[in-house]
């Protein structure tokens, strides 16, 4: 697989994020799939806001992404809407560990509830939210590695290991150029199988 015009690596942790350990020779970017206005009071997103804040206080990274939203997004970010929110924190954990100058916003849900979707909603909504991730990623040339965690498997609620499955599917059909076969992809369950056994052999 390509990333830009180098070979896309994937890893995956399972653990703690401050445990969490990878070097980068540019800059890194974590993922936040928080709710529609930016509240970061919980979770992972949480766990996230007190990695870049800058005196161990998670409120001011709360505060910093709701009002970002309110001055770029009028207030509002829709669900799969994936926006770089840029910190100029030097003292953050986040970037004196992970050089990482960025959350990418990319909301679930409009305000923090269980998200009750069918196994097909579950794998369009997931698709298309790791998706429109990796565009809005990769039109940043400084940055080299892209921290994702599982989507809306926390308070929303979806089962793991689907929302795992449909993940790696989209970065791997991403990184492949496969765009074209998305459509069988999502909706036909018959060549979403053809389509991992030629990803994943």
């Amino acid at each position: 697989m390509r990333w830009r015009d180098e070979k896309l690596e994937v890893s995956i942790f399972h653990g703690d994020i401050e445990n969490l350990k990878f070097d980068t020779s540019k800059e890194s970017v974590f993922f936040s799939p928080g709710n529609s206005f930016g509240g970061m009071g919980g979770g992972y997103d949480k766990a996230l806001a007190y990695l870049f804040s800058e005196a161990g206080d998670w409120r001011t990274t709360d505060r910093y992404v709701k009002n970002w939203i309110v001055e770029n997004s009028n207030g509002y970010s829709a669900p799969g809407t994936a926006q770089l929110i840029r910190f100029d924190w030097p003292d953050s954990l986040a970037w004196q560990k992970y050089r990482a100058s960025a959350i990418l916003h990319v909301p679930t849900m409009r305000t923090p509830k269980i998200l009750g979707f069918t196994e097909e909603q579950t794998i369009q909504s997931v698709f298309d939210w790791t998706w429109q991730s990796l565009v809005r990623v990769r039109q940043e040339p400084s940055l080299d590695v892209f921290v994702m965690t599982g989507m809306g498997t926390g308070y929303g609620c979806l089962t793991e290991k689907l929302v795992c499955r449909t993940m790696v599917a989209a970065i791997a059909m991403f990184g492949s150029q496969m765009g074209k076969e998305v459509l069988s992809y999502l909706d036909s369950p018959y060549k979403r199988s053809d389509i991992e056994k030629k990803l994943y052999g």
